[in-house]
């Protein structure tokens, strides 16, 4: 049965028929361009990068105007995010470069400049003494609090445009060509 809603649930999500943003036409003009110029092109493949890519710009767009006024950026957001979401609210700087898909450098960065706001602490790590935590301070948790309703309505409604059916076949397919990266 669940392969039969499986089914009836893509069906329904793919015979919805969509144009293409006027934003974009431009860049598909382009690309067609491009793979009618190269022979064994795979245009459709071209073109998915290029939506999820601008998907996430504009995206990291609205989420970087929405910080601003709060002197934060998505990254710093999204690095005090992963400490929220961790049990003990304490990441080493290795697993917040992962979690936040950053380089230890940046992390480095953007964990001074949290740190020098109040919103996150490091503290010795207690099994190994040369190791240093990243802990979120209570300002950081407040912050999160105060911050994820402006970001659901600023940022998280884009997906509004698809209904739930489409919103799990979006996300199944996602996780679908994630798992190419592992």
């Amino acid at each position: 049965m669940l392969q039969i809603d499986n089914y009836k649930m893509y069906y329904s999500v793919m015979n919805k028929i969509t144009t293409t943003p006027e934003s974009f036409q431009p860049v598909e003009e382009k690309i067609n361009r491009v793979c009618g110029r190269m022979p064994g092109s795979n245009k459709q493949n071209v073109l998915l990068v290029h939506l999820v890519k601008h998907v996430y710009a504009g995206l990291h767009s609205r989420m970087n105007e929405a910080l601003r006024e709060y002197e934060l950026n998505s990254v710093s957001f999204q690095a005090l995010m992963m400490l929220f979401g961790d049990p003990e609210r304490s990441l080493n700087p290795s697993e917040l470069a992962e979690a936040t898909g950053e380089s230890r450098a940046n992390v480095t960065r953007i964990c001074d400049e949290l740190v020098a706001k109040g919103l996150l602490e490091r503290t010795p790590n207690q099994d190994d003494r040369r190791r240093v935590d990243l802990r979120l301070a209570k300002a950081g948790e407040d912050e999160v609090y105060q911050l994820l309703p402006l970001l659901r309505q600023r940022c998280h409604v884009v997906f509004d445009v698809l209904d739930q059916d489409e919103k799990n076949v979006l996300e199944s397919l996602l996780k679908r060509v994630l798992c190419e990266f592992d």
